[in-house]
Parts: structure tokens; C-alpha cells; sequence
């Protein structure tokens, strides 16, 4: 199901690499999150297909490359202030849209864990006869 992705699968993960090398620049916060911006822009295409992501069998999952992303992103544990030393407030509309992505995401997969039936398991004892 990756493969019906737009942006797919392997763009985002090139788009993940691209984050990667821009956060790893001397450049100002500003002037990385600013180049960081478009390519969140393309990623967050994904907010509209969760669902595709979720039904996928790639391995890694589609969503394990934008939660990648967002570790890149956002510092641990809570993922909301900015690996860019940016208050969160003043980053570009790109990275509150991404943020809330995230979001969603995280809600799609608890719900879909929830609607898995639980697995029935069989244990047969046997027990030895005694004379």
C-alpha cells in the first residue's frame, strides 16, 4: 500500500535524509527551518491518507519514517519544543501543521489497535493417566 502514497514512500525518505543534512548545517535556526519548511509542506501530504499508511506493509512503516522525522524535529519526550532552539510559536506554518499530523497519526493508530480483535489463544493440557 506504500506504493500508493503521494509523496511516496521512498520520497520521504529522502525528504527524512534532506531534514537530516539541513539540521546538521552551521546555518542559523532561522534560515534551517526556513529550508526545512517545504519539505514538511510535502511530507504533511500524508495527513490526508493515514489510513493508507497504517495498511501498509513496508518495512519500516510509513509511519515510522515521519515519527523519525519528528524526533529529528522536536525534542524528546513530549515532541514539542524545537531541535532548532526555535520557540514553537515561531516556527513556520509547515512545523504546526506537521505537529498536528503527528497528532492525528498517533489517534489513528491507537484506534486501529483498538479495533483489533484480540487473539484467542488454545491451550490444551494433557494430562498423564496414573494407574
Amino acid at each position: 500500500m506504500a506504493n500508493n502514497l503521494n509523496p511516496s514512500y521512498n520520497a520521504v525518505c529522502s525528504i527524512k535524509s534532506s531534514i537530516t543534512t539541513t539540521l546538521s548545517t552551521e546555518l542559523p535556526p532561522g534560515i534551517r527551518a526556513g529550508m526545512i519548511a517545504p519539505l514538511l509542506v510535502q511530507v504533511n501530504q500524508w495527513t490526508s491518507q493515514i489510513s493508507l499508511m497504517l495498511e501498509s506493509t513496508a518495512s519500516p512503516t510509513p509511519s515510522n519514517v515521519v515519527f523519525a522525522i519528528c524526533k529529528d524535529l522536536f525534542l524528546a519526550p513530549f515532541f514539542t519544543q524545537s531541535s532548532l532552539g526555535i520557540a514553537s510559536a515561531d516556527l513556520p506554518t509547515p512545523f504546526h501543521d506537521f505537529l498536528a499530523f503527528i497528532v492525528k497519526l498517533n489517534e489513528a493508530q491507537k484506534s486501529s489497535k483498538d479495533k483489533t480483535p484480540p487473539k484467542v489463544r488454545h491451550i490444551i493440557h494433557i494430562f498423564p493417566f496414573i494407574d
